[in-house]
């Protein structure tokens, strides 16, 4: 039976896709969306990292055959979305995705809806979608040439063709790849990295930088200043610069 863990650890989460096969296909869906939201609504949490059960894959995406038994017309695209991760809803907190093996498809589009990608070293990736007949979508055409170059993104998405973890990470798709068995370790040190920061700090950063993307740099600037002034009046900056001050580690709140 397939289902969605959900592992607290300090002040990080880990959400692994376990499916009914070792691909955990099928498993980017509305049971993922919601340990999500349950991550953005619990303040005890500042990092959550995201992947698939076993190492044969990250998730190799939909379940094609249960797609393909689809018949009738769908919704308009004027009708409204709820919004998830993928479908562009506001995520300040971080994401990490630990992608053990295969990312393909909806599997590889959670991966760029993610803000790090820790693969392992058999892991391969592909958006495979045209092959069938239909765009990639998922804000995989976005998200990919806002990641990497574009003539990599182009490459990818016209052929439908996956890479491996080598070559996603010479393109920039990966943040690293590591041998496998130390694929969890490593996603987890970048999470506890990121989570010895002061969260608020951490989250305006975030926003800062994903706003930013579609701002001019004078906009960019002005908006970076914006989100940098409430942050400087919070218990964690305050706790910071005494923690400095005094050489012990920091005991932040997220206030």
């Amino acid at each position: 039976m397939s289902q969605i863990h959900y592992e607290k650890r300090e002040h990080v989460v880990l959400i692994t896709m376990e499916g009914d096969n070792d691909l955990n296909v099928g498993m980017v869906g509305a049971a993922l969306h919601k340990r999500l939201e349950d991550y953005l609504d619990d303040e005890g949490l500042w990092c959550a990292v995201v992947t698939g059960a076993g190492m044969r894959a990250f998730s190799a995406g939909a379940d094609l055959k249960r797609f393909g038994e689809r018949r009738g017309p769908r919704a308009p695209v004027w009708e409204r979305r709820t919004l998830d991760l993928i479908s562009g809803a506001e995520f300040w907190k971080p994401i990490v995705a630990a992608v053990n093996g295969h990312a393909i498809g909806a599997g590889a589009m959670l991966a760029l809806a993610c803000d790090l990608r820790v693969a392992s070293d058999n892991a391969t990736f592909g958006i495979p979608e045209v092959k069938y007949g239909s765009p990639p979508g998922m804000g995989s055409t976005q998200r990919l040439p806002r990641a990497i170059p574009l003539g990599p993104a182009m490459e990818m998405l016209l052929t439908g063709d996956r890479i491996t973890a080598e070559q996603a990470y010479h393109w920039g798709v990966f943040n690293r790849v590591v041998p496998q068995p130390e694929l969890m370790d490593a996603a987890m040190d970048i999470a506890k990295r990121i989570t010895a920061n002061p969260p608020l700090a951490v989250r305006a950063t975030k926003e800062a930088i994903m706003r930013g993307l579609d701002l001019s740099l004078e906009q960019g600037l002005r908006l970076e200043s914006l989100l940098s002034f409430p942050t400087r009046h919070t218990e964690d900056f305050q706790e910071a610069i005494h923690a400095l001050a005094e050489k012990r580690p920091a005991a932040y709140k997220a206030r």
